[in-house]
């Protein structure tokens, strides 16, 4: 024998539970009626029977039906929208919307009160459930989104201006005949007016000025039923003193103190076709007002609503009270309020509403007799100014014009026919939707700058990066969006053809079809012609099963999507072109800030020191090439005394800046005072960073001299960057370069500036090793042909050469033989004159020759590029 697990019979219990939350749904909240909810709900039915006698007489007027349907369609419907909806707060009857839409569309049918206009109203009612439970047993609760907040506050102006145009012939006491248009009534109403009924236009107002001051001095006093009895009782005294006949004050007539009488609706096809249109607009107009109703309120009540469930019990109470002499009904907003705020814990309150009604109208339905319908005209335009929301109207207004001018569309199209009105809304904002989904927000990002951050924020003004172009798409990639994102990801590389990638933050790409997906193989592949790419970060992984399901991944590139918490930047940074990276001032991404280039190479930042002098020309030339050739700003500075002589300071500086701007060179100017020279300048390029500092070089005086120089013996001692010594006999290079290595870690170092160097001036380099002895050669030999590689690799043109003897003097002489007009050596940190002192390689390969001497450092280099003279 088998023995069910419990996992077996989960499955099993949900499904049997979901069918009783479909079918009867009111076993679910039964159980929980106890002594103390039975009480609240007594209490809350109570109050709702009371609120609703007034709004039931006014709501029929409104719908062109005798005053006691608005109290039948308050009872039965209610109780079966109780029973099977999803709210335990929603009171379902009649309603102002509802009531003006059901006189709009069966007014031109039949004389609104007549019994073939009540048959063709039940017909109607009885459709509107037929299509709320179609649609609610189809699971269909979300077609109400489609009816936007704009369109249903338009539609509720427009309604609210047709029931006061309504109400003008009762109020004002002149004959304007039933069905007569909107504009008709004000036309008709400026003719008439001075032959108004001043009897009945003054109960109008006396009604009118009640309702208001009522609700606005006391409001625990429900002003319908003081209005009504102020109207009523004034209506009363100026009959008895004048007589009916004299003062022309109409009543409603005594209401029938009886149970709803069972009913049937017309079902020949003649009423059938009359009613199916109005019955569509009805349908969605009673759902969106059920449904939005029940949500609001269970935002407060902390509910969680089913809105297929709503429309299965709107659909079987408008079905069901077709049959109990009910007119359709929705959710009412004033009862479900109401309900709530009473104390209502269950839906039991909304049936024991419906039975406290029956029990008041059999006790007042006969004083409806003394209710004049000059002071019904009077509440109703009171119900009218309500349902206007100037405050929503003032903010769509303000917050969108396309929402307005939907709003506007709704509102006229209402005044002149209802069921036109609704659809023009409906369409107008479905072509509204349509147009903005159509055009995603695509939004220029870039990095955040917190430590340690991986997303993007908006550009926002802030500087980007010229070679890659960082976007977030907001919304989906459909057909009808395809055309658009297109052409926004073309038009980057027309704006700057330097952008030949792009890189779309995707976590906000929310839909993706096949016509999007063929954009994105399109671009992909446009932008791989032109040397870029197209990269994606934080895709969707759904969307990213789709690409690679059609095969699009592989048409986009297996190595263009990076998923979340992925240094994407620092990918797509080696992709970039470095010769515009090196001339960039941009620095948008953290690599920027680095040393090395995408290519590997390092990042040259220049620094000319100079002291006007005439000896500051060829370096301040030499500076200026340079820094043409990398496409860096040149830093400019000298040193003063004191801050005092600033201005002498800047005029120095003033002809080197001519010179750089003539060249097409960016440069700043950097003006330091104190006694030290030397000290200045190796402050100035610690401070701006400098990669390469250049620097002039006097005639030597002594010998100490002769061997450096005085300032430029301390700078190349003391600065921690590379050091260009340029002599006033020396110019650009352009005729070969000599590089001295001497197989060390360090000469490595040397090698890669000096392959950087050659490269952006395309200048031939010869590799010199310098020998004592022959067991020295196969390792000299092995170093050049290494170092020679690598920079052929980079396509310079290079040789090698070993030569024997002391190093500082086969370097000179060779690059004397070579006619070489750049040197570049490296050099080991020492201290100063006593290093000097000590002759090194450096120090007497300066002393030996006129060409241009590049010193080398090691360690890391600095960011961009300066140069200095002095």
């Amino acid at each position: 024998m088998h023995i069910a697990h419990a996992d077996e019979l989960v499955p099993e219990l949900k499904i049997k539970r979901g069918l009783v939350a479909r079918l009867l749904p009111f076993l679910l909240w039964w159980p929980k009626v106890n002594r103390h909810t039975f009480r609240d709900d007594l209490l809350a039915g109570f109050t709702g029977a009371l609120i609703v006698l007034p709004q039931g007489v006014a709501f029929a007027t409104i719908a062109g039906l005798p005053p006691q349907y608005g109290l039948y369609a308050a009872m039965m419907p209610a109780v079966i929208g109780a029973l099977w909806g999803s709210s335990w707060h929603l009171v379902s009857g009649p309603t102002t919307a509802i009531s003006i839409a059901v006189f709009a569309a069966m007014s031109h049918q039949a004389e609104p009160g007549s019994a073939q206009y009540i048959s063709l109203v039940l017909t109607l009612t009885f459709l509107v459930g037929v299509f709320q439970l179609i649609l609610g047993l189809a699971r269909m609760g979300a077609l109400v989104n489609f009816i936007s907040h704009s369109v249903v506050i338009g539609f509720t102006a427009g309604a609210a201006i047709l029931i006061g145009a309504s109400q003008v012939k009762n109020f004002f006491g002149i004959d304007i005949p039933r069905g007569t248009p909107f504009y008709e009534i004000i036309h008709q109403l400026g003719v008439q007016f001075f032959d108004a009924n001043p009897h009945v236009l003054t109960v109008s107002v006396v009604t009118l000025a009640t309702g208001i001051l009522t609700r606005r001095y006391w409001k625990r006093m429900p002003y319908m039923i003081a209005a009504m009895i102020v109207g009523s009782v004034l209506a009363a005294v100026m009959n008895g003193m004048l007589g009916q006949a004299a003062t022309g004050i109409k009543t409603v007539g005594a209401l029938p103190a009886t149970l709803p009488p069972l009913s049937l609706p017309d079902f020949s096809l003649e009423a059938l076709h009359a009613t199916l249109g109005p019955a569509l607009v009805i349908t969605m107009l009673a759902l969106t007002e059920a449904v939005s109703i029940a949500r609001a309120i269970a935002v407060r009540s902390e509910q969680r609503i089913d809105g297929n469930q709503e429309f299965i019990g709107q659909g079987l109470a408008n079905i069901v009270g077709a049959f109990f002499s009910s007119y359709a009904s929705s959710g009412s907003f004033n009862r479900s309020g109401v309900n709530y705020e009473a104390g209502a814990k269950t839906p039991l309150a909304s049936i024991l509403a419906s039975g406290f009604l029956i029990v008041v109208l059999l006790l007042v339905a006969p004083l409806a007799a003394y209710l004049p319908t000059a002071a019904m005209a009077g509440i109703l335009f009171l119900v009218a100014w309500g349902l206007i929301d100037f405050h929503h109207m003032h903010a769509i207004w303000h917050t969108s014009k396309a929402e307005s001018a939907i709003l506007a569309a709704t509102l006229i199209g209402t005044l002149f026919n209802l069921e036109m009105g609704i659809f023009v809304g409906v369409f107008l904002s479905l072509v509204m939707f349509l147009y903005r989904t159509s055009r995603p927000e695509i939004v220029p990002v870039v990095p955040a700058q917190q430590q340690g951050a991986y997303h993007f924020v908006r550009a926002q003004g802030r500087r980007e990066c010229p070679q890659l172009r960082v976007v977030r798409v907001n919304g989906a990639l459909y057909f009808g969006a395809a055309s658009y994102v297109q052409q926004a990801l073309q038009q980057i590389d027309e704006d700057n053809p330097l952008q030949k990638s792009v890189l779309i933050a995707a976590a906000g790409l929310t839909y993706l079809d096949v016509a999007g997906a063929e954009v994105l193989a399109q671009e992909a592949r446009r932008r791989r012609r032109l040397g870029g790419g197209l990269y994606f970060y934080r895709l969707n992984q759904s969307l990213y099963r789709f690409l690679k399901q059609g095969d699009y991944v592989h048409e986009i590139g297996e190595g263009a999507f990076f998923p979340v918490m992925t240094n994407v930047v620092g990918a797509l940074y080696r992709t970039l072109d470095p010769d515009v990276c090196g001339r960039c001032k941009t620095r948008v991404f953290k690599e920027c800030h680095g040393t090395l280039l995408p290519d590997g190479f390092r990042r040259q930042r220049l620094m000319l020191a100079t002291d006007g002098s005439e000896f500051a020309r060829a370096p301040t030339a030499v500076a200026v090439a340079l820094a043409q050739r990398f496409g860096v700003t040149l830093d400019v500075m000298t040193a003063v005394d004191s801050a005092a002589e600033r201005e002498r300071g800047d005029a120095r500086l003033a002809p080197t800046v001519r010179e750089a701007a003539a060249a097409g060179v960016a440069s700043e100017e950097i003006v330091r005072h104190g006694k030290n020279a030397a000290q200045e300048v190796v402050a100035a390029a610690a401070a701006a960073d400098t990669n390469i500092l250049v620097i002039g070089r006097r005639p030597a005086t002594d010998l100490k001299q002769k061997l450096l120089g005085d300032t430029t013996a301390h700078l190349i001692a003391d600065a921690r960057c590379h050091v260009l010594v340029v002599g006033a006999q020396a110019g650009m290079w352009q005729h070969r370069m000599l590089l001295a290595s001497d197989g060390s870690d360090t000469s490595d170092g040397v090698a890669e500036l000096a392959t950087q160097i050659a490269k952006v001036t395309r200048t031939p380099v010869t590799i010199v090793a310098a020998v004592a002895q022959d067991k020295e050669l196969a390792a000299a030999e092995e170093d050049l042909a290494h170092k020679a590689g690598l920079m052929k690799l980079e396509g310079v043109s290079c040789d090698t050469r070993i030569v024997k003897g002391a190093a500082p003097e086969t370097i000179a002489r060779t690059a004397q033989e070579l006619g070489a007009d750049l040197v570049v050596v490296g050099s080991h940190r020492g201290k100063g004159l006593a290093r000097i002192v000590a002759g090194s390689v450096v120090d007497r390969v300066l002393g030996d020759l006129q060409c241009a001497v590049l010193i080398v450092k090691p360690g890391e280099a600095g960011a961009i590029s300066s140069t200095v003279s002095g």
